[in-house]
């Protein structure tokens, strides 16, 4: 599909095209491995204090797997491509936490985002070089 799509639509197409369908891959990724992770709190008895590392690790993992397929098609301008994907996952966890009032800026959540945008940037990297 996405063959066909470079090769028939116009620049402005593929620009619309890729702000719709690649922010909307990183959504379903995260929900995908956030029901993992919820799978596997609910059924191991999980203490709250891991439940922040379980959420960044899992975060992380999305942004990391996103970005790393997302740059094996694309082939080239991995450390931008995985910078943009670790905001876009970055953006996503702001608007959550600003919605339900759990937006604080510690020092905690700062390095939730930091790591967030830190393996977007390896995924993006390792995506083009592998």
């Amino acid at each position: 599909m996405l063959q066909k799509l470079k090769l028939s639509a116009t620049n402005s197409q593929k620009i619309i095209f890729y702000c719709l369908f690649f922010p909307l891959i990183c959504i379903l990724t995260l929900l995908f491995l956030l029901c993992c992770g919820a799978f596997i709190i609910i059924n191991i008895d999980t203490p709250e204090y891991i439940l922040i590392p379980i959420t960044t690790v899992i975060l992380t993992l999305a942004s990391f797997l996103d970005s790393f397929f997302i740059a094996k098609i694309f082939k080239e301008n991995g450390l931008i491509i995985g910078a943009g994907v670790g905001l876009i996952f970055s953006i996503i966890v702001i608007i959550i936490s600003a919605t339900t009032n759990h937006l604080i800026l510690s020092g905690l959540f700062i390095s939730k985002i930091l790591a967030v945008i830190f393996s977007g940037i390896v995924g993006g990297i390792l995506g083009v070089n592998f």
